[in-house]
């Protein structure tokens, strides 16, 4: 081989290398480059690493000749090509061919991943790869730590880099973003790393046992720290398929064990949230803490009671709430006094109204689609589906998001865009089984299949299309699993 291509393998496998670094800092740090009356425009780590390994992998596969296999992947394109020309009837062309163009990058990047696969196809790299993620995962879990610490202690927002809504105020304890833009994101970003320890584990490969154990329970109690239920969920549904369908393979019951290290992580985690709730400014205790994470993660359906039990004085007493369920603001005495009046948290619990405003969007996001036969089978148009839905009264400012993928495609695409993207599932199932049929590459999809009934858009989660291309072409081998022995 040539001194230059190996240069140029080097640098593709510094790509790969970086790209479990980068999507972790989603948010922070950004770019403003300004905004408009329905988007935001800015620039983050995972979109200037697209770009830039799009750019470097397009030199190398028109090196290499690596191109021609995509000839017959004609099916794949059909998705892509049909939002791209949505842009004919979208209400929001800017966005629209903005939001496209990141979709066309993503689609780039996994067929450089598939055409250059011989780059990092060997056992050695994957290892050094997991390294990667789990060492910046690792040190991910412990700035949550040290966010939530920094924000019960009164540090300044702009240095702790928690978003609004993660605050001590909001429940008496903090729940970290990390570097992302909110705790359902972050959250998400841990859906990979626990699930891939938790494959490595069963399969004792790579790393020794116990140290995967370790890691799978300090990214297991991250994710219950953030509060973020969709990954919360989403986790679980996970877990639960990883487990049958692995006894069913396998016949073996190891995999058992995990969900008592679930539970040892829901466990202190629930004691960290309450002691922050204990040592925060609020007038919250250990107690309430506790309750209000579970009432808050269990939808109100579990409410052990505690929430209503306020500081006062060194005395307990329940607190008072308005009709909505949340609680009056009070105004903290000087920081300096010894006697300082606590301040009230803005819920006790289960925060009703935010799953009411995803509701209330999606039902919106549906009458908008179901407004004439045009919309039903072609959608509003790619990028229009907030403007559409203001115009419509659905939705009170045209910077509200849906929070729901899978309805963003219907309301955008119609049916015709929404059965395409059916199509494009089954044809990543069909070629994953094709060509190792791995337990861990389907649970991934599942796991964000489930996430993405919560979230919608790409910048803030070019994680969830990324990780499992490059893992699935790491793990999913013509031949065999790199793992089996």
């Amino acid at each position: 081989m040539k001194k230059t291509d190996k240069r140029l393998n080097k640098i593709y496998q510094g790509l790969i290398y970086a790209l479990p670094v980068v999507v972790f800092f989603s948010f922070w740090p950004w770019i403003n480059l300004g905004y408009n009356d329905t988007m935001n425009f800015e620039l983050s780590l995972p979109l200037i690493w697209l770009v830039v390994f799009d750019v470097f992998s397009f030199v190398l596969i028109i090196k290499k000749k690596a191109w021609k296999w995509a000839l017959d992947k004609w099916p794949w394109l059909l998705f892509p090509i049909f939002l791209t020309i949505s842009l004919a009837w979208s209400h929001d062309f800017l966005r629209g061919f903005l939001i496209i163009g990141v979709l066309w990058t993503l689609y780039f990047a996994v067929f450089a991943f598939v055409s250059l696969k011989d780059e990092i196809s060997d056992k050695a790299f994957l290892r050094n790869w997991c390294k990667v993620l789990f060492g910046i995962t690792l040190f991910v879990c412990g700035w949550c730590l040290v966010q939530s610490i920094m924000d019960v202690v009164g540090v300044e927002q702009r240095c702790t880099l928690l978003c609004d809504g993660c605050l001590y105020k909001i429940f008496g304890f903090p729940h970290p973003n990390g570097f992302a833009a909110e705790p359902q994101f972050m959250g998400n970003l841990l859906l990979m790393p626990i699930l891939l320890t938790l494959y490595l584990w069963m399969k004792d490969a790579l790393f020794a046992k116990k140290w995967l154990i370790l890691l799978f329970f300090i990214f297991t109690a991250t994710l219950f720290l953030t509060l973020s239920r969709g990954a919360i969920y989403a986790f679980f549904v996970a877990l639960l398929f990883f487990t049958v369908v692995w006894v069913i393979k396998t016949k073996k019951w190891r995999v058992l064990v995990a969900w008592p290290v679930v539970g040892l992580a829901l466990f202190v985690t629930l004691n960290v949230q309450g002691i922050f709730a204990e040592v925060s400014k609020t007038d919250d205790t250990y107690i309430s803490g506790v309750s209000k994470a579970v009432n808050q993660l269990t939808l109100g359906i579990i409410d052990l009671g505690g929430s209503q039990v306020k500081k006062e004085n060194g005395e307990s007493q329940p607190s008072d709430t308005n009709n909505n369920g949340e609680n009056q603001s009070s105004e903290a005495a000087n920081n300096t006094d010894s006697n300082e009046e606590s301040e009230q948290s803005m819920f006790d619990g289960y925060v009703e109204v935010s799953t009411d405003v995803r509701l209330s969007a999606w039902r919106g996001a549906l009458k908008t689609w179901s407004r004439t036969p045009k919309t039903i089978l072609f959608g509003v148009g790619m990028g229009s589906g907030l403007i559409s839905m203001y115009e419509d009264g659905t939705i009170s400012s045209s910077h509200e998001i849906i929070n729901n993928q899978y309805v963003s495609i219907l309301l955008e695409s119609g049916i015709i865009g929404a059965g395409l993207m059916v199509l494009s599932m089954v044809l990543v199932y069909r070629a994953i089984r094709k060509k190792h049929n791995n337990v861990l590459i389907f649970t991934l999809l599942i796991a964000y299949a489930v996430s993405l009934c919560f979230f919608s858009g790409l910048p803030n989660a070019l994680h969830v299309y990324l990780l499992p291309a490059i893992l699935a072409v790491l793990l999913c081998q013509p031949t065999k699993n790199p793992l089996d022995k």
